[in-house]
């Protein structure tokens, strides 16, 4: 039961805001109450607001009952900023707008703005933002200003705080400040004069107080995000001026930020790396202070283990496994804007480093692969750094700086405590350029005595931050919980009563994000801590990171890939403990729909995840662990008798499409929708894209014989199914001959596999479980396609992507030469059939499994030879992931919610490489979707 005041809080939001977007449901509260942190605070509401309306309501609201608010975004935070054990204020999925201004030059963000999407969205204009963290794919607008994150090739001069033009925000009472605009300013004043008097106050105290003044200079002088931005009331006169800057790395314990413009910077045209090698990290130190006075544009430091924990990725180069122990990599950026510009900012590179001998020669380069390997590799060095770590331990990332002429004696010291506690897996990386380092480690907090082990390392490494080097505690991460209690060691009891004013200026209740950057309690940062209990292999190395989250279909609707590793975790735990039988209970029986039967498993999560976790295949674990005998019986009968029920199927399916002739859509979408409803969703829900049949079974063994050309062709058990959609023009075939007829145009002989339809790729039972039973599913094509194809002399074609990309996943080693319908047509089709009459415009969707095999510039190219224009849908999974699209249909509506406003109006026609994702694109994109091949047999006649 909630708290009265909690209760109270709920039901009068929920007159403002749909109660469904007011979460209290235990489940995705535990989801919600980790970040990227190693912190674990569960909400006891969370509550997702879609617009500054909502916002004001819910600050309203909670001030009244006097309860804390913690604003979140993307939760990619790594100190413990973005989680609360009171309300929870997440604002991502409605808070994508945004304006560009003076051609480029300025750019207003909505909070749940991507900070890459930022920079796509700027890209024609030849701009970006200045913050470049290396989450930038994954963090969001809102906390990258709210932290203040800067990056590889930002350092300071770039940051949000030095590139913020104006900022809008709402204040604990619901106040709103909007900084362009003066309207909004003079209300403020009206309203809030005792904040603007409170700011000019301590504005004119400091700036008379020379040793205080001195003090935040000094100490702004290199890369500092411990503490409020108090270098604020020394740059700046103007109280709003000093409060828009205050707000910039406040770790939204002031306001929150509504939108915020910047202005932005140059986008260089030439980018080029290179990655030298330094015989001790004391040498690649010395290089640095040679380099800062060179055009560099960043300077990243790797000690060896950050070197390890890259050397097994397929790109990297064969000599990472062969340096010393001792060496270190300096990466090195170069920009400019014409490679005239570039060759001179590359001897100047290389002759302010000549006295710095070097490990071995070192070269720039362009080349497409190896350098996007090289910032790959340290934009995701966190996260592989953290997946060697033992399982059940902890990833810990601290982020501190020093003067850059003290980097070496910081690396030695550091290293020697690193030795001194036995933590020997600790990795050394960072931005050495503003001195700026990063320490990953791996720590157990199970045990009392490595409680106190990680307490006397914190305390040690304050002492040789703060008292050795007169560093910062926090370069960039922000000052969070695990830093607080130690703002005051850093800043001096001066400028730390500073911030505890300016803390009471905007939050005289302490209701805004307490706990925060200000915190009474000295072992905040030993409490709390996240577990991390062995789960499933696939998953024990996430670091909760977050990256997964923006390539997740069902993120928004009901867990993200780290939410269900958050729900699979705590199971485990509670299994492993026997602490909590009842939330056991309920976290099993929630998971059911939350976690397993809302998750694609498209393994797109994958792809994001620098360690390459596909919770996908997790899932799919979780479902084969709760079969039962009975569910193995009827498996292994459906995979014997396939032919049966692909015969039932078109039977089926012909039967709903006579009733769709005589009601009509809308009264068959009712009587459908209403049949579904009473058998408790159990019963697949119809929609107007739904296919009839196939005409005829299968039956040749060979097709257009004795042409120099053979090709065998594997038409899918969905192909051999489903036929025609009702929107399908009357004169088109279904998939499996049209296929055919593309092929005899091109002067191909056909040949089927033998017992064809009772073939599969083994995907309708891998996906549900069945992982043994669709191996033999595939296993047997294999066979059958390796007969055909007389041990792989002939091409094997698959009609859809998923059915390719499942089975090649399982016998890519073989002997077969499979093809995607993607390449075969731009390889084998597209030279022997050129296109005559191409389309004005159409639209392309990429299913899953293109983008997992990497073919989307292939996808792009085949269309754009058949289009004079394409619209290319950006977008993740489209959520019909099989048959859930009919099962769980809301999942399918949910990742097809951004599909229509890709696809203008002029657009009629889309295509694709998935009969299923066809169905559900065409249901949300108003437009007709189907198999490309229908799209170059028209264009190529």
């Amino acid at each position: 039961m909630l708290p009265l005041q909690y209760q109270q809080f709920n039901d009068e939001l929920a007159k403002q805001i749909d109660s469904n977007r007011i979460i209290t449901n235990p489940i995705q509260l535990l989801a919600y109450g980790t970040d990227a942190s190693f912190y674990r605070l569960i909400p006891k509401v969370v509550v997702q607001i879609h617009n500054e309306k909502e916002a004001i309501a819910t600050l309203q609201t909670a001030a009244k009952y006097k309860l804390p608010v913690t604003y979140r975004a993307a939760g990619t935070s790594l100190s413990g900023q973005a989680i609360s054990d009171s309300i929870l204020m997440v604002a991502t999925h409605k808070w994508k707008g945004y304006e560009i201004f003076d051609q480029g030059l300025k750019a207003k963000f909505q909070p749940g703005i991507i900070g890459g999407r930022a920079n796509i969205i700027l890209a024609p204009y030849g701009r970006k933002i200045g913050p470049d963290p290396g989450s930038i794919n994954a963090a969001m607008i809102g906390g990258i200003a709210a932290n203040n994150a800067s990056g590889m090739c930002c350092g300071t001069s770039q940051n949000s705080y030095n590139t913020i033009a104006d900022i809008r925000i709402v204040f604990y009472d619901g106040t709103v400040l909007d900084t362009a605009d003066e309207d909004s300013k003079r209300a403020f004043q009206a309203k809030h004069p005792e904040i603007l008097r409170e700011i000019g106050f301590l504005r004119d105290n400091i700036k008379n107080d020379d040793v205080l003044y001195d003090r935040i200079k000094r100490k702004f002088k290199i890369k500092n995000t411990t503490g409020y931005s108090i270098n604020s009331f020394i740059d700046y006169e103007d109280p709003f001026d000093i409060i828009k800057h205050l707000m910039i790395g406040s770790e939204g314990t002031l306001a929150f930020i509504s939108d915020i413009t910047y202005n932005t910077v140059i986008n260089y045209k030439h980018k080029a790396c290179t990655l030298m090698i330094f015989e001790t990290i004391e040498k690649a130190c010395q290089a640095v202070p040679f380099l800062k006075k060179s055009p560099v544009a960043a300077v990243e430091l790797l000690d060896r283990n950050s070197i390890r924990s890259i050397e097994d990725e397929p790109e990297a180069p064969d000599y990472f496994k062969t340096l010393p122990e001792s060496v270190c990599i300096l990466l090195v950026e170069a920009q400019a804007e014409n490679d005239k510009e570039m060759q001179s900012k590359q001897a100047q590179i290389r002759e302010a480093i000549a006295t710095t001998p070097t490990y071995k020669p070192f070269e720039f380069t362009s080349e497409p692969k190896q350098y996007a390997f090289n910032w790959k590799a340290r934009n995701g060095l966190l996260p592989t750094t953290g997946a060697l770590r033992k399982t059940g331990t902890t990833c810990i990332i601290e982020d501190v700086a020093f003067p850059v002429e003290k980097l070496a004696d910081a690396c030695i010291a550091m290293k020697a405590l690193f030795a001194k506690l036995n933590y020997h897996d600790a990795v050394l990386f960072g931005h050495a350029l503003e001195g700026n380092l990063h320490l990953v480690f791996s720590q157990d907090f199970s045990t009392t005595e490595e409680v106190s082990r990680y307490a006397q390392l914190m305390d040690e490494l304050v002492e040789i931050v703060v008292d050795q080097f007169d560093g910062s505690l926090k370069a960039e991460h922000g000052t969070g919980r695990n830093m607080a209690p130690f703002v005051e060691k850093e800043w001096g009891e001066q400028a730390y009563k500073v911030m505890l004013k300016v803390k009471n200026i905007f939050d005289p209740h302490n209701l805004v994000n307490p706990g925060v950057i200000i915190n009474t309690n000295p072992h905040i940062h030993l409490e709390n801590f996240k577990p991390s209990p062995a789960t499933n292999e696939i998953v024990d190395k996430c670091i909760e990171c977050g990256f997964c989250e923006s390539h997740c279909v069902s993120e928004g609707l009901t867990l993200s890939p780290r939410q269900r590793i958050v729900i699979g975790r705590e199971i485990a735990r509670l299994k492993n403990t026997g602490e909590d039988a009842t939330m056991l209970e309920s976290l099993v029986s929630n998971a059911q729909y939350y976690s397993d039967e809302t998750c694609a498993t498209d393994g797109l999560c994958a792809l994001a995840c620098p360690v390459k976790i596909d919770t996908g295949k997790y899932i799919k674990d979780v479902r084969k662990a709760s079969l039962t005998p009975k569910n193995r019986k009827d498996a292994e009968y459906y995979v014997d008798n396939m032919d049966r029920f692909t015969a039932l199927g078109r039977t089926g399916l012909k039967t709903v499409r006579f009733f769709q002739n005589v009601l009509g859509n809308k009264a068959m979408y009712s009587i459908s929708s209403g049949i579904r409803k009473i058998s408790n969703n159990k019963v697949p829900q119809w929609n107007v894209a739904m296919p009839t049949g196939t005409k005829k079974t299968i039956k040749e063994t060979v097709v257009n014989p004795n042409q120099d050309l053979k090709v065998v062709y594997f038409p899918s058990c969905i192909n051999r199914t489903m036929g025609k959609s009702k929107d399908y023009p009357k004169d088109d075939v279904d998939l499996t001959e049209k296929t055919i007829q593309l092929l005899e145009r091109a002067g191909y002989t056909i040949i089927y596999p033998e017992n064809l339809n009772n073939q599969c790729c083994g995907m309708p039972f891998s996906s549900k479980g069945f992982k043994e039973e669709g191996y033999k599913k595939s296993s047997n094509l294999e066979q059958a396609l390796l007969k055909a194809s007389e041990n792989g002399k002939y091409p094997v074609l698959f009609d859809m992507s998923p059915c390719f990309y499942t089975f090649y996943e399982a016998h890519k080693e073989g002997q077969l030469k499979m093809y995607d319908p993607i390449e075969f047509m731009l390889d084998f089709i597209m030279p022997i059939l050129p296109v005559k009459n191409p389309r004005k415009e159409i639209s392309v969707f990429p299913v899953c499994s293109v983008k997992k095999v990497g073919l989307e510039g292939k996808l792009l190219e085949l269309t754009k030879m058949c289009a004079e224009k394409v619209n290319y849908i950006d977008s993740n999974c489209c959520g019909f992931a099989g048959d859930r699209g009919f099962t769980f249909p809301e999942l399918n509506k949910h990742g097809n919610r951004h599909l229509k406003e890709q696809i203008p109006s002029s657009c009629k026609d889309g295509f694709s490489t998935s009969r299923t994702c066809e169905i559900g694109l065409t249901e949300y994109g108003d437009v007709n979707f189907k198999s490309i091949f229908y799209l170059i047999d028209e264009v190529t006649k």
